[in-house]
C-alpha cells in the first residue's frame, strides 16, 4: 500500500525524477496516477467518527466541569427534549381491574385458547393467569386477604363467572391438576419478582367451589413448601394459597392448618400467618368454646399435638402470638374433641397424665377426663381397668372432681359413679405404701361425703307415705270404736253419702276371705318350712320365732278388733 500513497508537499524529487524519465515534468490526464484519500481507504463510520471528534469535541464530564475564576460555575444549557411519561400503576387492585380488565377481553381470550388448545385446559388457565398477571399489577404488590377476599372479590361477577363456567367444564382430577399448577407457579413466578395475582384468583375460585382439591395432595404441597422453606415471601404464598380451602370447609381448613402450616409455627418469618390463619378461619365458621359438633376436627394424636403446642411450643414463639394462639385453644378444643363422645380419649389422656410439666396442661388434661367421664359410660369402664396401674392420675383426677364437683354433680352423682368410687376404696383399704394411695385415698372420702346415699332422695316420700296410711287407719278404727261400727261411723255416713259404702264393704269381705284362705294354706305349709329352718337355723331360729310370735298375736288382736268394728 505504501507506493500508492502520495506524500502532500514534496513534489520536487517527483519533477526530478520525471527529467531524469526524459519527459517535461507534464504528464497528461491519461497518465497521471490516482491518488487515495481516507475516505477511500477507511471505513465510513470511522470518518465520520474522526470529523466528528475534531469539529464537536465530546464535552467533559460533569466531575471535570471547572469554575471560572469569578468562582460561579459554567450554567449548563437546558435541555429541550420532552421526557417520555411512563404510565402509572394502579396502586390497588380495585383501581387496576377498574383500569385495564375487560369482561369482553377474557370472553375473547378464553374462546381463543379454546379454539387453538380445544383438548388441553391446562393451558386455558394458562392463557387466563397469564393475562390476569399482566393486566392487575400494582405498586404495591397485593398479597390478598388471609382467608377469602382479594384478589377474587376485585374481579366483577361476571368476571367471575366467565372463569368459573370455564373451570366447571373441566373433571374433578384436572381441577385437582389446576389447583397443583396454581400453587406451583405461584411459587416459580414469585422467585422470580413476578406478578401472581391471576394464579392466586384462580386458587381462590377452585377452592371455593371445590375445597378438598387441597387435602386430596397434601404430600405435595408439604414438599413444595420444604422447597421453599427458607424463602419466607415464597413460603408464606404456599401457606396462603393451600390454607384458601378453609374458605368454604372447615374440616379442610383445620387439616391444611394441622398438617402444612403447625410444622413451621417456630419459625419466626411464619409464626404469625399460621396464628392468624387459626384465628380467621374460626371466626369465619363462627366456631367458639360452646360449639358441640357432632364428630370431631381432627382425630386424637392431632389433638395431643395441638395441646403440647399451646402449652409448650408456645413457650418459644413471639409473646403476642403465643397469647393470640392461648385465646383460640378452646375454642379449637371444642371442635377438636366435641364433647369427648370418643370413649378412647380416656385412656391417652390418662395414660399421658404423669409425663405433663406445665400446670396450665395438667389442669385442662383433667378437665378433659372429667368431661369424658360424664359423656359416655364407657370412660368409667376404662377407668375401673387403669386404676390399679394409673393410681397417682387416677387420685389427681378424684381431686379434681372433689373440687369441682357442684360443676359434674348433676351428671356423676349416679349409681353407676357411686359403685365406682366404692370399688376404689376397697381397692384403696386392701394396699398399703403405693405410690399416691394416699391422695386417691382422700379423693374417694372426700366424694363419698359430697354423693347423696343412693335409694334416699332429699324428700322422704316413701316414709311419709307409710305414715299417712298408718293415720288414716287409726282414725278410722278410733271412729269406728267411738260410734260403735263401721257403719255407723262418720265414715261409713261418707261413704254412704257418695255412694261407695257397699263398694267397700264387698271389697272388704274379699279380702277378709282371701286373708282367711292364706291363713288357712300357712297354718298347713308353715310348719314344714319352719322344721327345716329350726334345722338349719338353730338357736337363731328360736329367737326369730319368738319374736314373730309377739308381732302375731298383736296383729291378730288388731284384726279382730277392727273385724268386730266392722260386722257391728
Amino acid at each position: 500500500m505504501s507506493e500508492k500513497w502520495e506524500t502532500v508537499g514534496k513534489t520536487k524529487p517527483a519533477a526530478g525524477k520525471a527529467k531524469a524519465n526524459g519527459t517535461n515534468g507534464k504528464v497528461s490526464k491519461k497518465q497521471e496516477p490516482k491518488i487515495y484519500t481516507m475516505e477511500d481507504v477507511l471505513p465510513a463510520s470511522s470518518v465520520e467518527n474522526m470529523y466528528q471528534a475534531a469539529f464537536n469535541p465530546t464535552p467533559a464530564s460533569p466531575k471535570g466541569d471547572k469554575k471560572e475564576t469569578n468562582g460561579t460555575a459554567k450554567a449548563k444549557p437546558k435541555s429541550t427534549e420532552k421526557k417520555v411519561e411512563k404510565p402509572k400503576i394502579p396502586s390497588t387492585l380495585g383501581q387496576a381491574v377498574k383500569e385495564n380488565l375487560r369482561v369482553e377481553d377474557l370472553k375473547n381470550l378464553l374462546e381463543s385458547s379454546q379454539t387453538r388448545f380445544p383438548d388441553s385446559p391446562l393451558l386455558w388457565v394458562r392463557d387466563v393467569a397469564a393475562y390476569l398477571n399482566i393486566k392487575l399489577v400494582t405498586q404495591p404488590p397485593t398479597e390478598g386477604d388471609i382467608l377469602g377476599g382479594e384478589p377474587s372479590t376485585a374481579l366483577t361477577a361476571n368476571m367471575k363467572k366467565v372463569i368459573n363456567v370455564m373451570l366447571q367444564k373441566c373433571s374433578d382430577s384436572m381441577k385437582e391438576t389446576f389447583f397443583e399448577t396454581c400453587i406451583a407457579n405461584t411459587a416459580h413466578d414469585l422467585s422470580k419478582g413476578m406478578c401472581v395475582t391471576g394464579w392466586r384468583i384462580l386458587t381462590q375460585l377452585l377452592a371455593e367451589t371445590n375445597p378438598t382439591l387441597v387435602t386430596a395432595h397434601i404430600p405435595r404441597y408439604i414438599e413444595l413448601r420444604n422447597s421453599y422453606q427458607n424463602r419466607p415471601n415464597v413460603g408464606l404464598a404456599i401457606l396462603w394459597s393451600t390454607g384458601q380451602a378453609g374458605n368454604k370447609s372447615l374440616h379442610s381448613g383445620i387439616k391444611v392448618w394441622l398438617e402444612i402450616m403447625l410444622p413451621v409455627i417456630t419459625m419466626k418469618h411464619y409464626t404469625k400467618f399460621v396464628v392468624d390463619y387459626l384465628a380467621t378461619l374460626l371466626s369465619t365458621h363462627n366456631i367458639t368454646k360452646t360449639t358441640v359438633l357432632n364428630k370431631p376436627v381432627m382425630d386424637i394424636p392431632n389433638f395431643l399435638t395441638v395441646q403440647d403446642t399451646v402449652f409448650i411450643v408456645s413457650t418459644q414463639i413471639n409473646k403476642d402470638c403465643a397469647r393470640s394462639l392461648k385465646d383460640q385453644y378452646p375454642a379449637l378444643r371444642a371442635i377438636a374433641v366435641a364433647g369427648c363422645k370418643n370413649h378412647e380419649m380416656f385412656p391417652e389422656l390418662l395414660g399421658r397424665l404423669a409425663n405433663l410439666s406445665m400446670p396450665d396442661q395438667v389442669v385442662d388434661t383433667l378437665d378433659l377426663l372429667a368431661i369424658c367421664l360424664t359423656a359416655t359410660p364407657a370412660a368409667l369402664v376404662h377407668w375401673h381397668k387403669a386404676y390399679t396401674s394409673h393410681l397417682p392420675q387416677s387420685g389427681q383426677l378424684l381431686q379434681y372432681l372433689d373440687t369441682n364437683w357442684g360443676r359434674f354433680k348433676s351428671a356423676l352423682d349416679v349409681p353407676e359413679f357411686h359403685e365406682t368410687i366404692e370399688a376404689f376404696e376397697d381397692y384403696n383399704q386392701s394396699v398399703i405404701n403405693k405410690e399416691g394411695l394416699a391422695l386417691a385415698s382422700q379423693g374417694c372420702t372426700s366424694l363419698s361425703g359430697k354423693m347423696s346415699t343412693p335409694g334416699l332422695p332429699w324428700f322422704p316420700w316413701k316414709t311419709l307415705s307409710f305414715l299417712l296410711l298408718i293415720s288414716t287407719a287409726s282414725i278410722i278404727n278410733l271412729d269406728c270404736q267411738k260410734h260403735g261400727s263401721f257403719s255407723l261411723s262418720s265414715t261409713g255416713q261418707f261413704l254412704r253419702d257418695i255412694g261407695q259404702f257397699d263398694r267397700v264393704v264387698t271389697n272388704y269381705q274379699v279380702v277378709l276371705d282371701k286373708s282367711m284362705e292364706g291363713r288357712h294354706w300357712a297354718d298347713t305349709n308353715l310348719p314344714l318350712y319352719a322344721e327345716q329352718a329350726r334345722r338349719v337355723g338353730g338357736p337363731y331360729y328360736d329367737v326369730a320365732q319368738t319374736k314373730v310370735g309377739e308381732a302375731w298375736v298383736l296383729m291378730v288382736q288388731g284384726w279382730g278388733k277392727l273385724e268386730v268394728a266392722v260386722k257391728a
